[in-house]
């Protein structure tokens, strides 16, 4: 099952490019979780639209367009998209109860010029907007979105990790409460039986990151 990720810092449909595209790729035969970030300045070919940056494509056509843009270009079929905005990014992070990230000095520094927090160097527990912060950082290495990304999937890894031990029934009013915040093109049954498939192995599921270009 592929889901792509879309993170996005304005309303749909203005014309703004995806700031974040990434496949959640759940195999079922082996119980592993993939998570692929596709980089922002990948130059591709854009169906309707000439060849451009890869997030332009959600400027030009939404959701639907960047999905196909990445079915044509990496020959993988995707199940459904779910998108989020910054502000409800932030939220759903403090839903859950904050992340737990290992921080280098730097970004401790930058977080909290930020936020107004205190944190330091090593293993730090993150509310939504010190996450937030933390997963749009781009000013602090040579790779730019090579890290950015790393960032943005070792946030995925721990909201994952969080809810390893959390049983069915205490997640399930979770996702009602998180579900307003998204905006997906899978139906509330769809993303119900998805859960119902990865919720009950979590504990046991492999995660892997990986992106594209890869070294």
């Amino acid at each position: 099952v592929n889901i792509l990720l879309v993170g996005r810092d304005a309303d749909a449909g203005n014309g703004t490019r995806s700031d974040t595209m990434l496949l959640c790729s759940f195999n079922k035969r082996d119980d592993t979780i993939t998570l692929t970030s596709f980089l922002r300045d990948l130059y591709v070919p854009i169906p309707g639209h000439g060849s451009n940056r890869i997030n332009a494509a959600y400027a030009f056509g939404g959701t639907s367009l960047l999905k196909k843009t990445i079915s044509d270009n990496f020959a993988v079929a995707i199940d459904g998209s779910i998108e989020v905005d910054f502000t409800h990014f932030a939220e759903i992070i403090d839903q859950l109860g904050g992340v737990e990230i290992e921080l280098r000095q730097d970004e401790a520094n930058l977080i909290n010029q930020e936020t107004g927090s205190e944190l330091s160097e090593g293993l730090q527990w993150l509310d939504g907007f010190q996450t937030l912060t933390y997963s749009r950082i781009r000013s602090l290495d040579r790779d730019g979105d090579f890290s950015r990304t790393n960032r943005q999937r070792k946030v995925i890894n721990a909201v994952v990790s969080s809810l390893r031990n959390t049983s069915l029934t205490d997640l399930t009013p979770l996702i009602s409460k998180i579900l307003p915040m998204l905006t997906t093109d899978l139906s509330r049954g769809q993303l119900f039986l998805y859960a119902l498939e990865i919720l009950p192995n979590l504990s046991q599921i492999e995660l892997h990151s990986q992106r594209i270009p890869a070294d």
